[in-house]
This record gives C-alpha cells, structure tokens and sequence, in this order.
C-alpha cells in the first residue's frame, strides 16, 4: 500500500488550488460572516493560529477597508489604510490566475480571434501532433469549464519534478509532448473535474495565437490599463516584498511556472485585487468591456454551482456570487465578488495549511441562508436517512445515526449534526446548508444538497455505513496534543491532535490535517477515510491518555510531548 505520507505529487496537487469544494476544516467557522465583518476578524478566521501573515481587502460601500496580521514570534494584526497597503506584502495567488485566463479567453472571443467551439486539433496544427481524435476534439469550452476529461496534471509531470518548485520545469514543449499521446478515458466533454493541466493549454494557446507570453498578456490586456502595477508572475524588484510562506511551520520556496503559467503562476497584493474586483463589478460598461460580461456568463456545471470562463459562480441570476480559490506551496487565497451589493474581498494568506476559504463558506451561508426552523423526530424516524449517498465515483454523503442525532459528512470532510427542519429535510444553519431526501415509494432513495447558493444530489448505495461518526465531544479533548517519535535513519514522527467543531483531527508533519474515525467496539482507535491508515491511542493506569500508535504497514509509536 503506498505510504500516505509519501506520495511524491502531495505539494502539487495540494498546490494551484482551485475553488475548492469544502476544504473540512472551512465547515467549522466560530460565527457567520459577512461582507460588512471586520476585515480584522476575517484576516483572524483565513489565518488562524498558522505562521506566517495575513492581508484581507475589502470593498465596500464604495470604498476599501483592509486588515493585516503576522503570526510567529512576534505576533500582531493591524488595520492599515489603502495607501500603506500599496506598499504591503505581495502573495503567490494561485489558480485565482485562472480567472486572469479565463478574461484573455473571454476578450479574445469578443474580438472573434477565437471561439469557444475551436478544437485542439485545429488550433495546434503544426505545433503538435494529436494521435488521439478524442484530444483533437477537445474544444476551448471544455478546457476553460474543466470538463474536457483530461487529468489533474499532465501524465509526465513526475519527470524531473522538484518537490519544492513543482511547475518550474515544464516548458512548452513537454506540454505538446504530452499532448501528442495522451488518451483519454471517455470522450468529451466530461463532468466537470478540476484541472491545472487543461488551464495551463488555455493559456498557452492564447499565447501561441498572440506569439506573446502569457504574463505579457496579462499585463496588456489586464493588469496596465487597470493599473495593477503589484499584480505580476516575474517579481523582478518586487522579490523583497513577497511574503514568506509556510507550509505548517516550514518556510516554503516560491513557485515557477512555464507552460502552466495560465493556471496558477501570478503574485498579487490585496490592493490590486481590489482593484481588479471593481473592474469586474463594473460589468461590460466598465474598463474591462464587454469581455467581463462573457466572464461571468455561466457555461457549465461545476460541482454545487456554475462556471463561466473558469470563474466559479453560485446563487441565482440576479444575486450571484463569483468567486476563485488558490494556493501554492506556502499559500492559501480567496478571490470573491458580489455585484448585485458592489462589495467584494480578497484574503491572500502565507501558509498552506490557512483556510481563506471559511470566509467563502461563511459569506456565502448568510448570502443564502437556509430557514433554520426545527422538529422533533424519534430514532427509529432518523433511522430512515442513515446511509451512503453518492454524488458521482468519487464523492459520496455519508449520514450516521448517534445519540439520537444524525450526523453527516462529505468526501473529504468531517462530521456535523444536522437538525430536522421539516417533512424530509435536515439543515445546519450556520453553514447555510440544507438535505432534502427523496422517496420512491415511501423509502428514502435520494437526497438533494443546497449550500451557500449552490445544490447537487445523491443516490442511495448499499455502501456500508459507519457505527459512529465522532467521540462525544466531553471525551475528545483527552485526544488532544502532541506526539512524537524520533527516528534515527528516517525523519521524525510529529503528530498535532485537534477537536474543532466536534470533529477530531489530526496533523501529521507539513500535511494537512485529515479527520478521524471512531471504530465502533475498538477503544481509543480511530481511522483514516477509506482505512488507510488507522490510530490507537494508549492510556497509562491513570486513564490518562499518553501515546499515539499509527497503524500503517506497521506500528510506530509516537510519545505524548508535554504542553
């Protein structure tokens, strides 16, 4: 079984994020937020206790407030005015740089340079080789909505990868390389999955089709006529103002981007960001034209909501929210607009384990909120909606039936209770989301998810469903700390335990923190998602927990540290 703290591809994938369906941890807000929120307080919330720092931006009632906090070993958090955050810190945004392909795609269609229904195998003949009909079929439409079934990354990313600058050695032409054989599963398009790879080919066209660089178009058409003179991929003499990422407690190298630039390659600060927010919320009368209105136009499905020209969209027509997420090896960022209220933020964070994205979930929860009302149903009622509902291969709902309440969770994610609302119908009104199951003849066969302006549905599997979802809250704070074992040829074992939320979780070393699973009649043992790995705690005569043993193509036992 591959070691799960081993997988060479972690910092990529983990890396030039997207939106990001529901980071787990982003379902554990403290309290709702909204766009009027002290920019003070939503910095708090996308760092949290994380090194590194923190610059929120704020527009509001036509005017920009902004917030800045620093983590480490001398902590402090300011509001600054605009004019000092000119000259603040710049951070690696990530796939927000998606969005900026996405507007050069939408300005070159309304120029009718190109078009949406162009095929690769007519805008690359003579620059690469399409063996595949399916790849040459593949439109400019599928590519920049992710649904062109190509993969995450290219086949060949492994080679000559550099863990800790992933995308600096991809050129040009190992992108038409891999291009020349891949072969797909399916024919497109497909639903839509996140891809870096379909992104960076977009932007690569458009530089191709220009015979420019990606970031000179950006800066052409984009970034010079606004003004954003922070927004840049090559730092030149802005290199001493990018801030220093993290990846947990681990300073992190900034990333390089060559073929892939159009997904994920620009530094920005939350000034410009600003900047550009206003220009899309102006709409097609505003400096950007009528390109900002093919941008926002929607296109496609993409997972509880809709995309347009690689920008993630909820909510109904007339009150939709636009928004990206990103990240790099040391950074986490949020982009998020709200034309309807002309108000918009933009948290850009130094550290990969940060989660800019509570801030999506919470203002989006109180955008559309959920009605919150409550009902009394006996287990045996509950009884009926325990089960696996699968969305698509590789995401499911899974609900638990425990101590009278039913619990629920998302891939990925962690549990929540939810409260019964009505005939059928769940809700957890801080997140703003809602279960509504469905029947065929009186039993319970579907469930339909709305969240924050956005909805997908389930089907019933005969998937087994776990005995417990979590430890009772008063008992999960005898789990919490630190454990370590150190190792003589191999690095140390470094594990930080959490409660949050009523949910346990654990970090291990610079990886994300993942949650566990009680394993129903096993005391003090936990599990992974999908058992890859498991966790026994130990106990001394006291009770008192004191060791850690990860379970995983062995036993390694980690020591309690004292706090």
């Amino acid at each position: 079984m591959k070691n799960m703290w081993s997988n060479f591809s972690g910092k990529a994938l983990r890396g030039c994020v997207g939106a990001v369906a529901g980071l787990w941890l982003s379902c554990t807000a403290a309290q709702q937020l909204t766009f009027g929120s002290d920019p003070t307080l939503l910095a708090k919330t996308a760092l949290g206790e994380e090194q590194g720092s923190v610059a929120v931006g704020v527009w509001r009632d036509g005017q920009a407030t902004y917030a800045f906090r620093q983590n480490g070993a001398a902590d402090r958090d300011s509001a600054s005015a605009p004019s000092a955050v000119q000259a603040q810190q710049l951070y690696e945004i990530g796939s927000i740089s998606k969005v900026f392909t996405g507007l050069l795609l939408a300005q070159a269609v309304e120029k009718g340079d190109l078009t949406l229904e162009d095929k690769l195998g007519a805008l690359l003949q003579g620059k690469a080789t399409l063996t595949s009909p399916e790849v040459a079929s593949i439109t400019l439409r599928q590519l920049i909505t992710h649904s062109a079934c190509v993969p995450r990354l290219p086949p060949d990313f492994s080679e000559n990868y550099v863990e800790d600058n992933p995308y600096a050695t991809y050129d040009r032409r190992r992108l038409w390389f891999a291009l020349s054989s891949l072969k797909l599963k399916t024919s497109p398009p497909c639903a839509a999955a996140y891809s870096n790879f379909g992104l960076g080919m977009v932007g690569e066209i458009l530089s191709e089709r220009y015979g420019k660089p990606w970031h000179v178009l950006v800066r052409e058409n984009i970034t010079s006529p606004l003004g954003m003179s922070d927004t840049v991929q090559l730092l030149g003499d802005k290199a001493a103002r990018m801030a220093q990422g993290f990846n947990n407690k681990t300073p992190t190298s900034l990333w390089d981007f060559q073929a892939l630039a159009g997904a994920g390659a620009l530094r920005s600060t939350a000034a410009d960001m600003l900047i550009f927010s206003r220009a899309i919320m102006a709409g097609p009368s505003g400096p950007l034209g009528p390109a900002v209105e093919r941008l926002l136009t929607p296109l496609g499905r993409y997972q509880s909501g809709q995309i347009g020209y690689a920008v993630m969209m909820r909510g109904p027509a007339e009150r939709r929210t636009f928004f990206h997420g990103g990240g790099t090896g040391g950074y986490r960022t949020l982009w998020m607009v709200a034309p309807d209220t002309q108000e918009a933020v933009v948290a850009f964070t130094s550290n990969a384990h940060a989660q800019a994205n509570k801030i999506l979930v919470s203002l989006t929860a109180t955008r559309y909120p959920v009605v919150a009302t409550t009902t009394v149903l006996g287990p045996d009622q509950l009884a009926e909606y325990a089960g696996v509902f699968r969305i698509d291969e590789a995401t499911a709902f899974t609900f638990v039936l425990q101590d009278g309440a039913l619990y629920r969770r998302i891939t990925g994610g962690g549990f929540r209770p939810l409260l019964p609302a009505g005939p059928n119908t769940f809700t957890d009104a801080e997140l703003g989301v809602q279960y509504v199951f469905t029947r065929q003849a009186g039993v319970v066969t579907g469930v339909d998810y709305t969240h924050g302006g956005g909805s997908m549905s389930g089907t019933r599997t005969n998937e087994p469903v776990p005995a417990a979802a979590v430890v009772p809250i008063e008992q999960q704070q005898a789990y919490v700390g630190r454990f370590h074992l150190a190792r003589l040829l191999r690095r140390n074992l470094d594990f930080d335990v959490k409660a949050e939320g009523g949910q346990l979780a654990v970090r291990s070393r610079d990886w994300p923190r993942q949650p566990v699973f009680p394993m129903a009649g096993q005391p003090d043992r936990f599990t992974y998602e999908k058992g890859i790995a498991q966790l026994q705690f130990e106990r001394d005569a006291s009770g008192k927990v004191v060791a850690l043993v990860l379970h995983e193509g062995g036993a390694m036992r980690m020591q309690r540290q004292p706090e």
